[in-house]
């Protein structure tokens, strides 16, 4: 083995830097707030319909 120091090929890693740099106009809702309720509620909706259908499925079966 030689004395000298190991020097790596690969560029020195940097974390990308946060996404968190969110500029709003006072008083307004985060928008990522507002994407999660969106979500939210489609998952809501989707959920009640599913019930829906498989209570109508039950009342028409004789």
């Amino acid at each position: 083995m030689t004395d000298r120091p190991i020097q790596s090929i690969a560029p020195a890693y940097r974390p990308p830097e946060s996404e968190l740099r969110l500029v709003m106009r006072p008083n307004a809702p985060d928008p990522r707030l507002i994407a999660l309720v969106r979500l939210m509620a489609r998952r809501a909706a989707r959920d009640w319909f599913r019930s829906q259908q498989q209570e109508q499925r039950r009342r028409s079966k004789p």
